[in-house]
């Protein structure tokens, strides 16, 4: 069998106007997440590492020009502290309660029966002060393997990778206070969300490919 092993880039970060208060994306036409505070950039799928990487390049200096024109920054920082209040608002005015049931994450170090912390919300509570909460913004780094011929999707050996990029980033998750572990599935395969979103994109791509192409 002939098999098309793919890798795909998400990056999320926030729009920040020039007071550093963070910007809703809808409301100035920038690609965003379904929590509606963090723009949202993607790359093409590819089996090569320089198209996913250009890809992304262009949507980030797109957009990067695009908050330009509005006195405004896009910012990969992997953290930002909002007040409580301002969360709760965000909340109503777009229901997001609705995904509140709905986390899809899993977690390879979870036990059968076991239900882990993730970052599907996006949003932590501040364990220093009640009144602030912290939103996150990560890397999330999509995997696919499909029949050449047919397109048919085959499993890839999610556990094994998801590891294997846990021990390479091991570092940089544990010291911005992503989980370990944390993976999604999706259609054409799975999605790896452990890395907050200053991770270097072209290490996480080299490392990305390296794995899939080894296991």
């Amino acid at each position: 069998m002939n098999e098309i092993r793919e890798i795909g880039i998400e990056k999320e970060v926030f729009l920040l106007d020039s007071h550093g208060k963070i910007m809703e994306p809808k409301l100035y036409g920038f690609p965003r997440d379904e929590f509606e505070f963090l723009v949202e950039l993607r790359s093409l799928p590819s089996d090569r590492l320089y198209p996913v990487l250009t890809t992304l390049h262009q949507e980030e200096l797109q957009y990067r020009l695009r908050a330009n024109k509005f006195g405004m920054n896009i910012i990969d920082t992997p953290t930002r502290r909002v007040y409580t209040d301002w969360i709760q608002s965000h909340w109503v005015k777009y229901n997001l309660s609705r995904f509140e049931d709905c986390d899809y994450t899993h977690n390879v170090y979870a036990t059968p029966d076991e239900k882990r912390e993730s970052h599907h919300l996006g949003v932590l509570d501040d364990v220093n002060d009640h009144n602030y909460k912290i939103l996150t913004a990560g890397i999330h780094v999509h995997f696919s393997s499909r029949d050449s011929k047919t397109g048919k999707v085959i499993q890839l050996p999610i556990e094994k990778i998801v590891k294997k990029m846990d021990n390479h980033f091991k570092s940089i998750i544990t010291s911005e206070c992503r989980n370990l572990g944390e993976w999604e599935p999706k259609t054409h395969g799975f999605e790896y969300r452990s890395l907050p979103c200053n991770a270097d994109t072209l290490e996480v791509l080299k490392k990305s490919f390296e794995i899939i192409r080894s296991v």
